[in-house]
This record gives structure tokens, sequence and C-alpha cells, in this order.
């Protein structure tokens, strides 16, 4: 069994009581493993038909399931595909636990994606600013919602003051899933319990309130802020609601009914936070997690300006040229970042942020000619008019990605979207014949 640090220990069996022994005793079990269903790319049931592996619903999240095998699924075609998403069941709650979205929505602390891929297949229509301060995972977390070919995703890279100083009162919604202790995670990464220390909550307490203070700003006027940690803290969880209600004016609302079985009350002694929830892996399948919604007041409205695209307009007439040429339907709206290209949701255009991707990245100009990007097939490879789409048993999958070359069956000269069982795995070019790999050389699959 984990050794865990006995003022840890001392602390939970304050905190938990009688049901202390039923908290150690998880620690003798395998975690759980979960993950999301893509809706933007493929309804639950139609999944669970074609899934080959055992899974179980997650009971308080509809686009959640619980995979009952251990089996490595990283090399799955249907993941290649977009399809699903890994997650923790536990730490689908937080999400599960909104009562409503809102239009606009900003994930402060982003990567690798969880919450931010959750808001996104939950609340299609809405737009999910990603930001992820650190940069190398912001571009993990850019590489996720690239594979999944999400349309109603933005991804920046910035501070928490930049957000606060150049997005106010730009969201309707923003999540704050912030750095924490961990101690939610003991069971199932025990590198935690090494860094764990009596001295770590209050310095994370005093970070997160930093990160919130600075954040707060970009919340509109009748806006909604959900909070989470993966830890049991109460530094880090209670008090840090009684923070937001007592020096920012927020007001604690109740979350979905649905996730009330599945969770425990807060910790006693801290009144501001009589309606968060504490996720325990003693009382539903997953890893540690807590969560509270609140409001902040007022109903004011508030005008969109729309930036204009710096695009000219003969860049335009060559991507929608190609668009027309290889895409049913249209693409939307277009917008340039440096060099790229982009498929733009219409509000990212009313929010005042450098970003990363401001959508789906269709492409860039090579010598004057509209090269596609990887991207432009995940997200809008259904619709591509030139198909090879390969069975699940064709052993052309795997060489797919692996990244060699396959032959081109279906398919005509040109570009052609790559599929599995119609889903797009990404793209490449027909010549004589012969489909040229434009899989991402660092997404492909080592060979057995």
């Amino acid at each position: 069994m984990t050794r865990l640090p006995l003022s840890y220990t001392k602390k939970m069996k304050d905190l938990l009581g009688e049901d202390y022994s039923a908290y150690e005793a998880t620690f003798s079990c395998a975690p759980s493993r979960g993950f999301l269903i893509n809706a933007a790319k493929i309804g639950a049931a139609k999944f669970d038909e074609i899934f080959s592996l055992p899974t179980r619903p997650v009971p308080y999240f509809e686009f959640g399931r619980i995979l009952d095998s251990e089996e490595k699924v990283g090399g799955d075609p249907y993941h290649a595909a977009g399809l699903f998403y890994m997650q923790d069941p536990g730490a689908m709650s937080a999400i599960a636990a909104l009562p409503s979205f809102g239009k606009k929505i900003l994930d402060v602390a982003a990567a690798p994606g969880g919450k931010t891929i959750g808001a996104a297949i939950a609340s299609p229509d809405s737009l999910i600013v990603a930001n992820e301060i650190d940069f190398k995972r912001a571009k993990i977390l850019l590489q996720n919602v690239e594979r999944l070919g999400l349309k109603n995703v933005a991804v920046t890279s910035l501070t928490p003051k930049d957000l606060g100083k150049y997005a106010k009162e730009c969201f309707d919604l923003v999540i704050c899933d912030l750095p924490c202790s961990g101690e939610g995670m003991f069971r199932k990464e025990p590198a935690a319990i090494e860094c764990w220390n009596e001295g770590i909550n209050g310095m994370n307490a005093a970070r997160q309130k930093e990160i919130l203070t600075d954040v707060l700003p970009c919340l509109k006027e009748g806006g909604t802020l959900l909070y989470s940690t993966c830890t049991y803290a109460v530094e880090e969880d209670e008090a840090i609601v009684d923070f937001l209600a007592g020096e920012k004016g927020l007001t604690p609302i109740s979350p979905k009914s649905s996730v009330l079985p599945y969770t425990a009350p807060a910790a006693y002694g801290y009144p501001s936070a009589s309606l968060a929830r504490r996720f325990y892996p003693h009382i539903a399948e997953g890893e540690g997690q807590f969560f509270a919604i609140l409001k902040k007041e007022g109903d004011k409205l508030y005008t969109q300006k729309t930036i204009p695209s710096s695009l000219s307009a003969n860049e335009i007439k060559k991507i929608r040229a190609f668009t027309d040429e290889n895409i049913d339907g249209d693409v939307g709206d277009l917008a340039k970042n440096g060099d790229s290209i982009f498929a733009v949701h219409p509000l990212a255009r009313t929010i005042p942020l450098k970003y990363l991707s401001e959508g789906v990245c269709l492409g860039e100009f090579v010598k004057g000619r509209f090269e596609p990007h990887h991207n432009l097939f995940t997200a809008f490879g259904a619709d591509f008019k030139n198909k090879e789409d390969l069975a699940l048993s064709d052993k052309r999958v795997k060489e797919y990605l692996y990244g060699l070359e396959i032959e081109a069956k279906t398919a005509k000269e040109g570009y052609c979207a790559v599929c599995v069982e119609g889903f797009p795995l990404g793209g490449g070019k027909v010549v004589n014949g012969t489909i040229k790999n434009k899989y991402p050389k660092g997404l492909r699959i080592p060979k057995l």
C-alpha cells in the first residue's frame, strides 16, 4: 500500500472522520480509467456501438465513459481520429456540475485540455478560449484540440494578469482549475506524494488567490466562475471560496443535482463554501476533485466590436478557391495569425487577445500557393470531397499512422482526407495512385 505522510494522514482523518478507512482502502485498488466522447464528431450511442473495449457510462456526464480495460489506447485508430479524449472520471465532475455555460468561456490554466474539451463538447455553440501560461504545455493543449478537430476552441499562452488587462468583462464563464498540491492524485501519481510537505498548502493558496485576483476582471457582470482543484486541502479549497465570496463579492450557487450523489459536501466551518462539492474515490470512481460555482452580481449588457481580419482580398480569394474545390460547405470566417490562416469562431474576433490558434488552422501560403494544415483535415475531413475511407481492419490504417505512403483505391489525384470508417485521421496528396502522407511526424505511432 502507498505510504502517506503522517501529517497528511492526520489531516485526512480529521477531515473524513469515520469515512477515513474507506478512503484509505482505495489505495489498494487500481485507479479508474475514463474518457470523454468527442460529441463534435460522433454521438455517444454510435461510439458505444463501434468501440471494441468494455466501457460503462459516467453517471453524471453524458459524454463520459469508464474504461474497463488496461489496454493502451493511444495507438487506437479511433483515438487518432479524435473520437475520444482520456480523462479521469473525477475530473469530469466539475464541468458536469455547471448549470449553464454562456457564449464566451475562458479556461485560465487549460493544459492538457480536459476541462476545455469537456466544455467544448457540452456546449458546442460556445467559444472556449483555452489559455496556458507555459508555452510548451500550451503546444500540447493545442495538439489535443487539433486532434479532436474542435471548431469552437481558440488557444492562448498569456499570463493571468494580461488576460485580466486585455479581456476585461469579456467572458460569461471563467474556468479556474488551478495549480494545487495534488492531494487528490496521490493514488494515481505517487510522485505527487514526494512533492508534498506541510507548507505546500499555504504556498499554493497564496498563488491561487493571486491568479484569481488577476483574472476576475475578465468575468462579465452576471457571469459564472468555476473554481476547481485536485486537492483535499481546505486552505486551497473552501478557504478560497470564502475569499472569493468575502473579498471579491461573488455569490456561490448550486451545482447541477446530477453530481450530488457522487460527491460529498464541503468541509465544515467555511460558510461561503456550503454549496461546494468534493469528489472522493471511496464515494465514486475517479481521483480527487474539489469544485465550487460562483456568480458575479449584475446584469450589464455588453456590446461586441469585431476585430477585422488582416487577410488581403487576394488571399481570401485563393483560400476560398481551395476550400470550394475540396470541401462541401462553408468553413466559416477567416483570419490570419502570423503566416497561418484560420477558420475562426465568430466570437473569437470580438476578444482582443493574442492567440496561438484562433480556431481551425487551415494552412498557409508557400511561394504563393495555399498548403493545407493537418488541422484542416481533422476538423473538415468528413466534408472533404476527395476521400480515402479505410475500414478499421485495413492494414493501410496502421501504415498511414506510421507515416508511410499508402495506395489510393478510391481517392483521385490531388489533396484527400484519409479516414477510418468515415472519421478523418488526417490528410494526404494523391500522386499517380499513391497517397503522399501528410500525417505530422510528431503524431506518428512507432512500428511494432
